[in-house]
């Protein structure tokens, strides 16, 4: 386990603790769950990034649905603050990004056993590809050695096959999966080639969209970007920073809690009750003090 996982792993535990001991920060606050890869291990191969065991799936959410949790599709949440309606306690959304054909394959039959439902954000320009996506640095290290199941993005027939289960929903995480910062014309173009893939292959009207990277304290959400997913006519914009949702916020700055195969239904419970979301701003802090001394920035305090 890298430094940056134990970290990780030491704040859902203090925040499972806290939940535990002092319950929910907010009265309301769904929270939206982040996902990316659904894989067993690899033999002989490292960790895959992003990854959460089947086996480690299915216990999360069975683990917060016997706590009470109660699993909604994200076009409900999102149709609840449209009509002002009071968002339920404990609520929480599935969500995947990216587009591996392992949502297919080993996500999907978990889902249905415990008919939670779920949307998949898809990087509408590699669907059908053989080979890992580009942003992958796992896949495309390994992919001479792991099987496909593990990096291959899903197929357009696996894709109809999701939405045929009646509990998944398609979104957008752009076309090319690009680094969009300081390119907000790019970024509007590439959003709309991936709308109309959308449109064309499975007859979406209403497309969901999540930001690829994700974070706002990096521009990679928000901002102008949020202006131009606005203007595209997508219905939200998630991100990837950690909160929770509620009805006075923007759907183009909705957060969302990574999951990680260590976390447990009590630490995703921690996550999900308002004790979890100081973790990634300490981090993002460290990081940006390396960042300053490497380039030889000015000396910042603490």
């Amino acid at each position: 386990m890298t430094p940056r996982n134990i970290f990780q792993c030491m704040a859902g535990h203090a925040a499972a603790a806290l939940s535990k001991l002092l319950g929910s920060r907010s009265a309301i606050l769904p929270g939206i769950l982040l996902y990316h890869r659904i894989v067993p291990p690899a033999d002989g191969l490292p960790q895959a990034d992003f990854n959460v065991r089947p086996e480690q799936f299915a216990r999360q959410l069975s683990g917060l649905l016997d706590r009470g949790f109660v699993a909604w599709p994200l076009h409900k949440l999102l149709e609840a603050r449209r009509r002002s309606r009071p968002l339920e306690k404990k609520v929480f959304v599935v969500t995947f990004d990216d587009g591996f054909g392992c949502v297919h394959d080993y996500a999907l039959p978990v889902l249905r056993r415990l008919k939670v439902p779920a949307t998949v954000f898809l990087s509408t320009g590699y669907l059908d590809r053989e080979g890992p996506f580009p942003f992958d640095p796992w896949g495309k290290a390994c992919q001479d050695r792991a099987p496909a199941e593990t990096y291959r993005p899903l197929t357009t027939e696996q894709c109809r096959a999701l939405l045929d289960s009646r509990l998944v929903e398609l979104g957008s995480h752009t076309h090319t999966h690009e680094d969009f910062r300081g390119r907000p014309e790019a970024f509007g173009e590439d959003l709309r080639r991936s709308t109309a893939v959308l449109a064309e292959r499975f007859g979406l009207k209403e497309v969901l969209f999540a930001y690829p990277f994700g974070r706002s304290w990096w521009g990679y959400a928000g901002g102008q970007l949020a202006s131009v997913a606005r203007e595209s006519g997508v219905a939200c914009g998630l991100t990837t920073d950690c909160r929770g949702v509620n009805s006075q916020t923007d759907p183009f700055l909705w957060g969302r809690f990574n999951v990680y195969d260590f976390d447990t239904p009590l630490t995703l419970a921690g996550k999900l009750t308002g004790w979890y979301g100081w973790a990634p701003r300490v981090q993002e802090w460290l990081c940006f003090k390396q960042y300053l001394r490497q380039i030889g920035g000015r000396r910042v305090p603490g």
